[in-house]
């Protein structure tokens, strides 16, 4: 947020929270030196006129006649207004109105002194006078800008304007609020003009000019009965266009052919970005560029190219990017790792799988618990590897990897051996994991002809058979207000579990609550300054009960917010309600929603009793990840905001339906596949395929995973950066 008036002055800063990743949005808020209190002479000057309200305290009552002067520092009378007034014992007020004998910027004014004198038609009264400097009176228009200082270049945008006096009190009387784009080299764009609320408040919606990018300002103006202030603010316009970048396997060997793929989408509405120009370059492990292609997008977005690496290249990482626009200095790119090696195809696949408890594989044991299981060996032709040598082994860590169990045998003439590992008695557990440790079971295959292949499962031990955590709704207890609470129980391998609580409140009631099949309860409470935990037991009614104690943590501060949703999943055309709670029982709170890290609405509301209600419709638009962002302006302008993340679905998916001419192939044969692609009413449409068909014992030397365009455009990229990573085995 940014703050602008006639003078400079301080600025704070607010930071929008954001909790899975976010993308941080600034606030500046400026207050200036003089204030307006109760009893005490106020002036404003609007349109050259300076208007003054003079306090006075009269011992008699009586008529007389009151003089105004405005006066510059060497005491000469700039403007002057007399009138008739009268009087009463004790205290009142005068209004007066000077128009300056010559015209005064606003930026003089205050450099002038207000002298006034009223004369009593009863020559025997003393006459009450005085003189004020004009800049401890002068009420001065103060206005916050609220949004970001990066926008997508011809997108739809929102920003909150209030405007507000040095005082910081609200401006409610009439104002209008003009916006608009400057560019470096004169040129103006209109964007917004309007009027404030009664709150002193605008919610400016506009659109950016569709081509510009770069650096650009926003220029502000506010006309306001207490004068006018304009401020000016640089931005920067970006391309609006995402990149997703893929090859048709993750690891290639000297002599293939590298295929590449880009498909770029619009960041606002998902739409191809058609007709644009796209360049692929190619590095190799050295960091020489080996291949590089300049093209352009098609109608649905998608470029393409193709690299065929010589028999003997450097091996290693290799980086692919695709640069849209100038490739010297492109809007836009996206990279992506893969590697070049000379690898051996495995000749045959290894599946772990591990016995059943409740009809899923069991994954959390005890310390001394029996891990058994099932080992299965099989050629990717689908002939088991019968009679192979195996060594099944658990490993570990603490201060380094140990064995944990093994065991040693051969396949029967199927390919299975069933396993039997014996765990030690003592793990060492991370506190991130809740105390459990994890193993990994991993069985290595010989066959007849000294072929190896290993696979690897990872499983959890916990001296706990159940895993109790307690999230407050806004990530920490926000004193003083209701607060939900969300209860979750798992076993130690991740799994939900369906239990009976107990949870003990200090100095409150305990509560019962049961988690459903997700392993989800919700409680509510209150809580004060001190909470820290909450005391919890457990009962899954199959022989599993624990007692545990979550810590919690608790927001600092007087004035607190807390924003709750209705849903963390819409899709459009639902309502996405908004419930605002406050610690303060009347205000104003600001709602924001923010879509790819730009302000796409935003609403003002009335608090009454600490409450407020929003009520959205979701429309395809805002499909996607949504950030919304409620906050309200505390003591000395301080602001205090809370946030919750929601997915939109996008409106109108596509489906794919695929059909072959037969189950099985023979090597050089031809296959015939047809697909056919529908909306969700069940009509075809008109779309780009990508289609991969790679041997499966490729993906065994390195995972990749496909379909992954939608998590890619959909969801917030900020949000799904972990904030941290622990590598065990």
């Amino acid at each position: 947020m940014r703050s602008g008036r006639p003078h400079p002055a301080p600025r704070y800063l607010l930071r929008y929270l954001l909790s899975f990743a976010l993308a941080l949005i600034a606030f500046t808020v400026a207050w200036s030196f003089g204030r307006v209190q109760a009893q005490q002479t106020a002036a404003t000057y609007a349109h050259g006129r300076l208007s003054v309200t003079i306090p006075y305290h009269a011992t008699s009552r009586g008529s007389g006649k009151l003089v105004a002067e405005l006066l510059d520092p060497e005491g000469h009378v700039l403007g002057h207004s007399e009138s008739e007034a009268d009087v009463a014992i004790g205290g009142g007020s005068w209004q007066q109105v000077i128009v300056p004998d010559q015209p005064i910027a606003f930026e003089d004014v205050i450099w002038q002194r207000l002298r006034y004198r009223f004369d009593y038609y009863d020559t025997d009264l003393a006459p009450i006078k005085g003189i004020e400097s004009i800049s401890q009176i002068l009420r001065r228009p103060v206005v916050h800008i609220i949004g970001q200082t990066e926008y997508l270049s011809g997108s739809e945008a929102a920003i909150r304007v209030i405007v507000s006096d040095a005082d910081h009190q609200d401006v409610a009387e009439s104002g209008s609020v003009h916006i608009e784009l400057l560019s470096s080299g004169g040129n103006t764009h209109p964007l917004f003009s309007g009027s404030l609320n009664r709150r002193g408040t605008v919610e400016a919606q506009f659109r950016f000019p569709a081509g510009l990018t770069g650096n650009f300002q926003l220029h502000y103006v506010a006309d306001t009965p207490i004068g006018s202030a304009e401020f000016t603010q640089d931005v920067q316009l970006k391309d609006k266009a995402s990149i997703l970048l893929t090859t048709e396997k993750p690891i290639y060997q000297p002599g293939q052919t590298i295929h590449v793929r880009a498909l770029s989408l619009d960041r606002a509405d998902s739409r191809a970005e058609a007709g644009r120009k796209l360049t692929f370059e190619i590095e190799d492990s050295r960091g020489n560029k080996v291949f590089k292609k300049s093209t352009e997008t098609d109608s649905f977005g998608i470029a393409s190219a193709e690299f065929s690496l010589a028999d003997e290249v450097n091996l290693g990482t290799y980086h692919l990017r695709a640069l849209m626009g100038d490739a010297a200095a492109p809007s836009n790119t996206a990279e992506l790792a893969l590697d070049v090696e000379r690898y051996v195809l495995p000749k045959f696949k290894v599946a772990v799988e591990f016995t059943s408890t409740n009809g899923k594989p069991k994954l959390d044991y005890r310390p001394g618990d029996h891990v058994t299981g099932t080992v299965r060996a099989n050629y990717f032709f689908g002939k088991p590897v019968d009679h192979a040598a195996i060594t099944v082994k658990a490993s570990s860590a603490d201060v380094a990897i140990f064995d944990a169990a093994a065991a040693s045998g051969k396949t029967d003439a199927d390919g299975v051996y069933h396993f039997d590992l014996k765990l030690p008695a003592y793990f060492a557990g991370r506190p991130l994991s809740q105390g459990a440790a994890r193993a990994l079971v991993e069985a290595k295959v010989t066959d007849s002809a000294d072929h190896a292949e290993t696979r690897g499962e990872p499983i959890t031990i916990s001296e706990s058979s159940m895993l109790l955590t307690a999230v407050p709704e806004g990530g920490t207890l926000v004193p003083n207000l209701e607060n939900q609470v969300y209860l979750l129980a798992s076993y130690p391998d991740g799994t939900p579990a369906t239990a009976a609580l107990t949870v003990a409140v200090p100095n409150a009631r305990d509560q019962h609550v049961t988690t459903d099949s997700s392993g989800v309860a919700v409680i509510r409470l209150n809580p004060g300054s001190g909470l820290d935990s909450l005391r919890i037991e457990a009962d899954d009614h199959h022989g599993n009960r624990v007692t545990a104690t979550a810590p919690l943590q608790t927001r600092s501060g007087d004035d607190q917010i807390l924003l709750r949703t209705n849903r963390a999943r819409l899709k459009a055309g639902d309502r996405l309600q908004l419930t605002v709670l406050s610690t303060r029982a009347h205000g104003t709170a600001y709602v924001d929603v923010v879509k790819s890290g730009q302000t796409i609405l935003t609403r003002d509301l009335d608090l009454k009793n600490g409450h407020a209600d929003l009520d959205l419709l979701v429309t395809p638009q805002m499909a996607g990840t949504l950030d919304l962002d409620a906050y309200l302006f505390g003591q000395n302008a301080q602001p205090v905001a809370d946030h919750r993340l929601v997915f939109v679905q996008p409106a109108d998916e596509l489906k794919i339906e695929t059909t072959t001419d037969a189950v099985l192939y023979k090597p050089g044969s031809d296959a015939r596949i047809r697909f056919h692609v529908s909306n969700a009413n069940g009509q075809g449409v008109s779309a780009a395929l990508g289609l991969q068909i790679v041997d499966e014992a490729v993906f065994a030397l390195a995972e990749k995973q496909p379909g992954f365009a939608k998590v890619f455009f959909y969801l917030e990229q900020e949000a799904m950066k972990p904030r941290y990573e622990i590598h065990s085995l």
